[in-house]
């Protein structure tokens, strides 16, 4: 007779979740690392809007372009305020996903423990089982060696 976890469609079901915690924790981390990369852009555009600005500054501009840099310069700013606002939301999904994912992966662990120890037992009784079958193979042949 085989080992038969009685519980192992639940073990299953707690390794699937796990792994669609795990998927979305990925997701999670994809988009933090996205909108980062959209903030290192934006700033690698302000800091050139600004060089450009400084050279124009040094040859000379008229007021028009100067208002227009100051515009673009403000834009640039409040589309680096709404990506950190961004940044911190995303931040937060991943944080409240990264506990979704350890509680997951918590609650397979102990199926996962509950599992090996019925496991470890069942191959105790079957060895005790195998030794007394043993036992009674030597008795026998003893019993019989001392009538005949």
């Amino acid at each position: 007779m085989s080992f038969r976890f009685p519980l192992q469609a639940v073990l299953d079901f707690r390794r699937s979740i796990e792994h669609q915690e795990e998927l979305r924790l990925v997701a999670a981390n994809q988009l933090v690392a996205t909108v980062t990369q959209r903030i290192e852009q934006l700033d690698h555009s302000i800091q050139q809007h600004r060089s450009e600005f400084s050279r124009a500054l040094s040859c000379g501009t008229s007021m028009a372009e100067m208002q227009f840099a100051i515009e673009v310069e403000s834009r640039l700013q409040g589309r680096r305020c709404s990506l950190n606002a961004e940044l911190r939301r995303a931040c937060q999904i991943r944080d409240r996903q990264q506990e979704q994912f350890y509680l997951a992966r918590r609650q397979r662990e102990t199926f996962e423990l509950l599992r090996t120890s019925q496991l470890q037992e069942y191959q105790r009784n079957q060895n005790r089982r195998t030794q007394r079958l043993l036992d009674e193979m030597f008795l026998l042949r003893q019993a019989r060696r001392t009538r005949g």
